[in-house]
């Protein structure tokens, strides 16, 4: 999400251990070796490591406050396109950073920035992607078509018409590929949708031909919703004979099922929800009933906090070094 240098002399220093001249040695008897065996220990004091380990960790914490801050302040208006991220061909500026304070409302840039940082990381540790991520604009373009005319929004979609979101050309890797390592086992697409000033998600299950709806606000449901979710179901049924030209229209039937997933506490956090839906979302009953946590506002902010500010300190990021120092934190986070 610079190491602290020690600087060490060739001298000895206080409270260093001298090395004994051969002469100065003296041979213990065995009476004092028996008298130390029978001595009951002391037990160690550990009270001065954990208060050097709770100054240390509320320094910390402190530091990555500041840098939190410094990632969401208010940006001036000359510095709104100034780079906060640069990484895997994605970039944030402090326009989209600004979305990630407390109570911010998450935009696009920076959902698109996080499913695209989940995706090269899990391609960098498991050597294949099992869960994608499609751009906000795949939605985007869903709901363009809906709000034509009626034969418009019908037409059903070609390979050039999602090609962005699907081809090996664009994508970096083979979904067609990650399918086949995983067996079928494991492997979802995740669709974030910003639809009526509200971000959702829809979960697609290629294997079961299931076509999951995540909201955290289920229960404001309106029917512009409902056909989308409808028009959603269609899209994705054209998805799956374009990824699997062996089949048809007719075997390519997905069921739509609506996730009681916990809901928001309040109107401005839908944005993170969605992204913990991309990060951990897989269908099963982990949390009681529920298939993901029921989060606190504490919880949500810690995400807000640690998701900037991972990707601002990632080793990835090309503007990292330039971004710390600026923060008078370089050489201090560790």
């Amino acid at each position: 999400m610079g190491r602290k240098r020690k600087n060490r002399s060739n001298s000895a220093t206080a409270g260093s251990i001298p090395e004994a001249a051969p002469s100065e040695a003296i041979e213990p008897s065995s009476s004092a070796i028996r008298g130390s065996e029978n001595r009951v220990p002391v037990p160690l004091d550990t009270s001065n490591s954990q208060e050097v380990k709770k100054a240390v960790d509320k320094k910390s914490l402190s530091m990555l406050n500041k840098l939190y801050y410094f990632c969401t302040r208010r940006p001036k208006a000359h510095e709104e396109l100034s780079v906060l991220v640069s990484m895997f061909g994605v970039y944030l500026n402090r326009k989209d950073g600004y979305t990630m304070k407390p109570k911010g409302w998450v935009n696009d840039m920076v959902i698109l920035a996080a499913g695209k940082i989940m995706m090269e990381e899990e391609k960098a540790t498991n050597g294949v992607v099992t869960r994608h991520m499609f751009s906000p604009q795949f939605v985007n373009k869903v709901i363009c078509d809906l709000n034509q005319s009626n034969e418009d929004s019908y037409k059903p979609w070609c390979i050039e018409d999602v090609s962005l979101f699907i081809l090996p050309s664009k994508l970096g890797y083979d979904i067609n590929q990650c399918k086949l390592v995983n067996n079928l086992s494991f492997f979802q697409i995740f669709a974030p949708t910003l639809f009526e000033e509200h971000w959702s998600c829809y979960a697609f299950e290629p294997k079961d031909k299931i076509l999951y709806v995540l909201d955290s606000m289920h229960d404001k449901f309106s029917t512009r919703k409902k056909n989308l979710d409808d028009a959603m179901k269609r899209r994705f049924e054209e998805l799956l004979v374009l990824m699997n030209p062996g089949l048809t229209k007719e075997n390519a039937s997905i069921t739509l099922l609506r996730v009681d997933v916990p809901r928001q506490q309040n109107i401005h956090d839908c944005g993170i929800y969605v992204l913990k839906y991309m990060e951990i979302w897989d269908g099963s009953i982990k949390w009681q009933d529920k298939t993901m946590p029921d989060y606190q506002r504490k919880e949500i902010l810690k995400f807000r906090q640690s998701l900037i500010c991972g990707w601002v300190q990632h080793p990835k990021n090309e503007v990292r070094e330039e971004l710390l120092k600026a923060a008078g934190l370089w050489g201090k986070l560790c």
